[in-house]
């Protein structure tokens, strides 16, 4: 029997697509899920819920009324800056030095996924490591281009450029070919599922499927207000 197949069997069957509701809120998927998991995998859990702390964080400091659900800290410890995790700190660190970068919070989104990354890697978790290599090398391949339309340099942008080297020219032709922004990042998020699905692996009951259901869970949960079921243009 494999090593969470109690949790495995409690955890809800995810959305058929993108806009469809999740059978139970993602803090509530994602607190079962921490509630559940062995001491020894928590850091990694945790490491995923970290970006919804990242992205939070961002918003906050650019006096953006916007707060994500299900992440590791309370707005209140982002705004008085109260527990926040290492590399947070060090960002802020860094960004009352001086940070010599076009947008400042790539730094702080490069800590994450360096943190995030190492933190795989040191375990082992294959899923991590595949998702996260494929997601920074989307993100790297997303910004160059919109870089270039800008004619402004890539590199100023770019992160972690070790990690990754997947070929994005067939999605990047793809989001590029959406009529809207919001199709776009529908196309990307949609990509991002069937990432999920390939890394998690074949084991049912292992730690790669319990993170890629929260990943999944989390994919979903940035949809299910949008009501994509029906025409996404009617709702732009």
């Amino acid at each position: 029997m494999g090593k969470y197949y109690f949790l495995a069997s409690v955890l809800p069957v995810m959305p058929a697509g993108l806009g469809e509701k999740l059978p139970h809120p993602f803090t509530e998927i994602a607190g079962t899920i921490q509630r559940n998991i062995e001491p020894g995998d928590a850091s990694l859990v945790q490491s995923v819920l970290f970006s919804i702390d990242v992205a939070n964080f961002e918003a906050i400091h650019q006096d953006r009324d916007v707060f994500i659900e299900g992440g590791t800290l309370m707005r209140e410890e982002i705004e008085s800056k109260r527990n926040l995790p290492l590399f947070m700190r060090s960002f802020l660190d860094e960004k009352d030095r001086g940070i010599q970068r076009p947008y400042v919070f790539d730094v702080l989104w490069e800590r994450y996924y360096a943190y995030a990354y190492s933190l795989a890697q040191e375990m082992g978790c294959r899923f991590l490591i595949d998702y996260l290599g494929w997601e920074i090398g989307l993100r790297n391949q997303l910004v160059a281009l919109r870089a270039k339309e800008k004619r402004e340099e890539a590199e100023d942008y770019i992160l972690l450029p070790h990690v990754g080297g997947c070929d994005f020219a067939a999605l990047l032709a793809h989001v590029k070919s959406q009529k809207t922004p919001l199709m776009a990042e529908l196309a990307l998020d949609e990509e991002r599922l069937r990432q999920v699905f390939h890394c998690e692996g074949d084991d049912p009951f292992s730690l790669n499927t319990i993170l890629a259901v929260l990943e999944r869970a989390r994919i979903f949960s940035r949809w299910e207000k949008m009501d994509l079921p029906c025409n996404i243009e009617d709702i732009i």
